[in-house]
């Protein structure tokens, strides 16, 4: 028996996620081919869609990467968000529904949908190290430039397609307003051809995969969040998880392709 290798593990695993990007594109006539990715915090979301990306490159199919964080509102615009909602915690950082700028997101989409080659599309960009590890959206002349339209375009999100659930409330008032936020995301939504849920098997998994996340964000130098905020912070979102996991599906995305996947702490599947 050979030992475990989670390197070769992971490798395996995206190499059958790229395959089902290239299935999935090849049944499409969409241009660009938009596809959703939802992956818990930490869960590796955005080195999943570099890989892909640089891998797709290799079929001849240009491809993007979007993280809906970086449609995270400006951080004046944060607090003022919080300041009006001073009793209600989860909207009193970056994260949850109705921290974006869901008009920001239609805009950059759309602009990406009518790319040609002759117009250039500015990426917004956000900076989770600015204020201490609070964050803030960069100035323009620092976001990504797509010179050329892409064939695919990924848009990856830890809270991306969640659809309101109205009986969580009745147990917490605070999600009142996160229901309410939920279905501007719809707007986004309509954009998505095809979507890759990578569920983990317990959101708990999120505490430690966050913590992962900032020491390596440190390790580059960057500003951050000690071990302490890292943990108040995530358990934050706890709630969120139990309320909304279940809420994502194939018909509430409206999707032709759709897959699920249940993810271990290790982030690889626990089931072939």
């Amino acid at each position: 028996m050979h030992p475990y290798n989670h390197t070769q593990s992971t490798q395996a695993f995206y190499q059958k996620l790229l395959q089902w990007v290239l299935n999935a594109h090849q049944q499409t006539i969409s241009t660009p081919f938009y596809i959703g990715i939802n992956a818990a915090q930490g869960a590796g979301k955005t080195t999943l869609t570099a890989w892909l990306c640089a891998e797709l490159a290799k079929h001849k199919l240009s491809a993007v990467g979007i993280s809906i964080d970086d449609f995270y509102l400006s951080r004046a615009a944060q607090v003022a968000l919080a300041t009006a909602n001073a009793t209600n915690p989860y909207l009193q950082m970056r994260g949850y529904p109705g921290t974006h700028d869901i008009e920001l997101g239609v805009a950059t989409l759309n602009a990406l949908k009518m790319q040609s080659d002759a117009i250039p599309v500015l990426i917004p960009r956000y900076d989770k190290s600015a204020h201490h590890g609070k964050g803030d959206r960069l100035a323009k002349p620092q976001w990504q430039i797509l010179q050329k339209p892409a064939d695919i375009i990924f848009v990856e999100g830890w809270m991306l397609g969640f659809q309101p659930n109205l009986q969580a409330q009745q147990n917490n008032v605070n999600l009142i307003a996160i229901n309410k936020a939920l279905p501007k995301y719809a707007s986004w939504y309509h954009f998505f051809d095809a979507f890759i849920y990578l569920r983990a098997q317990d959101h708990r998994f999120v505490l430690g995969w966050r913590v992962q996340a900032e020491q390596k964000m440190k390790a580059k130098g960057l500003d951050g969040m000690s071990r302490q905020e890292v943990e108040a912070y995530t358990q934050t979102f706890m709630a969120a998880y139990e309320a909304f996991a279940d809420s994502i599906s194939q018909q509430a995305l409206d999707v032709a392709q759709y897959v699920e996947i249940i993810i271990g702490q290790d982030r690889l599947p626990i089931t072939a």
